[in-house]
């Protein structure tokens, strides 16, 4: 049976479409941090954002696959002592935070290195503030916002608002690229000029071609990939990818969202237990809320797989398991709800499912992992697992 059920806080299309209002585009204004509103909500375990969260964006600099974090350098502010000064913003992906790459979901481990992003940040859930270590230079250059719920990168971030670059002139001799930024989206309008610096170095993709830059011209409507330049305390950006057709730009896409699927199917979907009903014994009904950010297909799939059961294992916030193979418990689907405007970090659904074994890992709050009958379930490389 599937019911459609109220939820509570801020649905995922607001938040998202004030995201889009705090940043107007990240590389587009210079005072869009200083517009970026402050929200100091303390988060809590089992419970997804009541509010948007702070904007940042800047360049990939570091990443920890395996937990979930990173850091970014900064967008420039056209501040020589930031520039000399600043450390890295380091941070840690919420355990229901979405990251967005090629226009497809991924992971951090997908992103590489240089690659500009933009993201919405919130300050450390309740239990989790010494996660992330204070930043080490001048705290003034720093951010206390470091606990991210949405990571994009350029493409994802203008694609899924409808915001392109049409190509204005494209001058070799001074390696640049001039551009218009045209679009809409949520009632959004914007125009904007900008030029970024270009060389050979930029991968120009058309259909399923990797091309040479000469393939650029006047009035291409693209979308591109930014990564900071030498200059990028006063905002100057280097493209390092530049898609000039729709088909180049599905084509990216889908290759991410191939990679992402086969990476979910053997870690599985995450999840929080929101109920525990006891049946007595060691049985009982636990009700889990899926995470959200994952390709559709995952969640059809598993609401079309329901009938057979499904399997569970306990896991921290950073998504990593006990022991895969050996400790989760298998089950069967009581009912599968879809919950109407979910929460950002949210799916949606919401899964009761019944066991013979309640764990110490099924109580409210508590993080999961959850796959379907016949999904892969292989002992995964000892760095990924918990002991």
């Amino acid at each position: 049976m599937d019911d459609k059920q109220p939820s509570h806080g801020i649905d995922r299309r607001t938040a998202l479409g004030m995201l889009a209002t705090v940043a107007a585009g990240g590389v587009i204004s210079s005072d869009a941090f200083a517009q970026a509103a402050e929200n100091d909500e303390m988060l809590q375990a089992g419970k997804f954002p009541t509010e948007p969260g702070h904007y940042l964006a800047g360049e990939l600099v570091t990443v920890d696959a395996i937990n979930r974090r990173g850091g970014l350098r900064l967008d420039g502010d056209f501040n020589d002592d930031r520039y000399d000064k600043a450390q890295p913003h380091e941070f840690a992906m919420l355990p229901y935070g979405m990251t967005y790459y090629h226009g497809a979901p991924a992971e951090i481990r997908d992103i590489p290195l240089g690659s500009h992003l933009h993201g919405s940040f919130y300050l450390p859930p309740e239990g989790e503030e010494n996660t992330i270590p204070p930043t080490q230079g001048p705290p003034q250059y720093g951010s206390k916002y470091n606990h991210a719920v949405l990571l994009e990168d350029d493409f994802s971030f203008f694609q899924r608002r409808g915001w392109v670059w049409r190509v204005v002139e494209f001058d070799r001799g001074k390696g640049r690229l001039n551009v218009v930024a045209n679009g809409g989206a949520e009632g959004l309008e914007f125009e904007k000029k900008h030029s970024f610096w270009i060389d050979n170095a930029t991968r120009v993709w058309k259909g399923r071609e990797l091309l040479d830059w000469e393939a650029i011209a006047a009035e291409q409507v693209v979308l591109v990939n930014l990564t900071c330049s030498p200059e990028w305390r006063n905002r100057e950006f280097h493209v390092c990818d530049v898609w000039i057709d729709d088909e180049s730009r599905a084509v990216a896409t889908e290759r991410q969202r191939r990679a992402h699927i086969r990476f979910q199917k053997h870690r599985w979907l995450a999840g929080w237990v929101d109920q525990v009903e006891h049946l007595g014994g060691s049985h009982g009904i636990v009700t889990i809320t899926l995470f959200g950010g994952m390709d559709p297909s995952l969640y059809d799939e598993m609401k079309r797989k329901r009938a057979y059961g499904i399997g569970v294992a306990t896991a921290e916030p950073t998504l990593r398991t006990y022991w895969q193979d050996h400790d989760h418990k298998y089950g069967s689907i009581v009912e599968l709800r879809e919950l109407d405007n979910p929460p950002l970090g949210s799916s949606g659904i919401q899964i009761h499912w019944k066991t013979s074994e309640l764990l110490d890992g099924f109580r409210p709050g508590r993080i999961l992992r959850v796959r379907c009958h016949d999904w892969p379930n292989v002992k995964l490389p000892p760095e990924e697992r918990l002991r």
